[in-house]
């Protein structure tokens, strides 16, 4: 059973007896996890981000520990590493971050749910950088490609749209950050959607601009870093204006979050 220990402020482990598995090690791997440990799975609470923020201590308490868990995590470059030698291989697991397996893949984004999306944008830039980047049928990716994993993931971060809880929501949306490119064109089938195709449109886009300063859907302003799949799938240009310092002020209502699974309104 893995539950919130308030104590160490992590998730963790408890015994047949309902007592906490010891010793107590975060970044110890598998040990009650499946190809992880405590501190990546810690956020792995798809269908309930604002219940996870109110255990941690609120907004601040939240993003500060996801923060330094991104900081610890970008020495070893967001991802486990290698090793054919098992003793380094458990070594090298000991990570915060893990951007090569699944139990991570959703972490950068949930600091939109937290007031500070100007971090989500921060980060997935330097995602991308890191194990995105400079990818060849020699290196492939740094991950496990489970039915394509990696591949579809690395396309939804460089056009800067996600979804954490995988579209179950009885109303779908999707999380945003900064797009990689200058101009994405996405077809739309006609068999399920009416909109003929999005596009979505950035504006002083480039390796240094990597924050949101405002949006328009349409020709409409909106302060959310989340787009809901009604309106995505009607069709139109979404466009995004770029900058180099982050906008605080943009995308940080949290009162106005699309609900969660289990979320009530």
């Amino acid at each position: 059973m893995v539950l919130f220990n308030k104590e160490i402020g992590w998730m963790w482990s408890k015994n047949k007896k309902g007592e906490w598995n010891q010793p107590i090690d975060i970044l110890d791997y598998e040990k009650g996890w499946v190809e992880g440990n405590a501190a990546q799975y810690t956020w792995f609470v798809p269908h309930d981000v604002p219940g996870l923020i109110n255990l941690m201590g609120g907004n601040d308490a939240f993003t500060t520990k996801l923060n330094e868990s991104f900081t610890k995590a970008r020495v070893h470059n967001f991802v486990s590493g290698k090793s054919e030698n098992p003793v380094d291989q458990k070594l090298i697991r000991r990570v915060y971050i893990n951007y090569g397996n699944q139990p991570c893949m959703q972490t950068p984004f949930l600091f939109n749910y937290a007031g500070k999306p100007w971090l989500t944008q921060y980060w997935t830039r330097q995602l991308i950088d890191s194990v995105y980047a400079g990818i060849s049928p020699q290196k492939g990716y740094s991950g496990d490609e489970d039915q394509g994993l990696m591949g579809s993931l690395a396309v939804l971060l460089k056009i800067g749209l996600f979804s954490t809880d995988g579209g179950t929501s009885a109303k779908p949306f999707y999380e945003m950050t900064s797009p990689l490119f200058d101009k994405i064109t996405i077809q739309l089938n006609p068999k399920y959607y009416p909109g003929k195709k999005v596009t979505i449109q950035t504006k002083n886009n480039g390796p240094n601009n990597v924050y949101i300063q405002s949006t328009q859907l349409n020709g409409k302003s909106f302060n959310m870093p989340w787009i809901m799949h009604d309106d995505l799938i009607k069709g139109g240009l979404l466009e995004i204006n770029m900058g180099a310092t982050p906008n605080t002020k943009w995308g940080i209502e949290t009162l106005n979050a699309p609900v969660s699974t289990l979320q009530k309104k």
